[in-house]
């Protein structure tokens, strides 16, 4: 993900690889595994390898991970 994606050491990725907004992402099931690969134009990326269940919790997870490493942290810390 890393060579591939963020640093783009390995040339450009493959015509199946998704994009939507910032996210870059490819997925794929097969017999009940499923996968979901994504990074964010930041560096910010996840893999998510499910090995039973269908895809779409597999990429809600993910899609999720990535939302939480994203979000600004809260100020009700300071009591703001």
């Amino acid at each position: 993900m890393t060579k591939l994606l963020v640093e783009r050491k390995l040339g450009e990725p493959a015509l199946t690889w998704q994009t939507s907004g910032r996210l870059r992402w490819h997925n794929g099931a097969t017999r009940g595994a499923s996968v979901f690969a994504g990074a964010l134009d930041d560096g910010t990326w996840v893999m998510v390898h499910r090995l039973s269940g269908r895809p779409t919790p597999t990429e809600n997870t993910a899609v999720q991970i990535l939302k939480d490493a994203t979000a600004k942290p809260s100020n009700k810390a300071d009591g703001a």
